[in-house]
């Protein structure tokens, strides 16, 4: 959760680094800086390893969840790859990586659910 959170708030928050700049925030986007891709490619390895451990420790054994899982992994990989961390005003590219991540949770969710139905180990 917490890693998922720091990599789509950090996107969102590269909008905004003019103005919290000016106002003296602390927001992570002005911290990573030039580094945030590379950073946010680790918090999305950190977010894909937990949902791999949590379906492990729920008995998950259909390649659905998995699956699911690893598109899900995909698209923030995608998000963070493709975000113009540098982008002008107006410009919607990180506005729609942060929007998008409501495919992340559809496919975390489907996945969810086809790993709890199709589990054979009773839990």
């Amino acid at each position: 959760g917490v890693a998922w959170t720091i990599v789509y708030d950090t996107l969102y928050a590269h909008q905004d680094k003019k103005d919290d700049a000016k106002l003296g925030l602390k927001s992570t986007a002005l911290h990573f800086g030039e580094n945030t891709k590379p950073i946010l490619h680790t918090f999305s390895t950190l977010t894909f390893t937990n949902w791999l451990l949590v379906g492990h420790q729920l008995g998950y054994d259909s390649w659905l969840y998995y699956g699911g899982c690893g598109l899900a992994y995909s698209h923030l990989l995608w998000q963070v790859q493709t975000a113009d961390i540098n982008a002008k005003d107006g410009d919607d590219n990180l506005g729609s990586r942060f929007r998008s991540n409501n495919h992340v949770g559809a496919l975390v969710f489907v996945s969810c659910v086809a790993g709890n139905v199709l589990s054979t180990t009773v839990v």
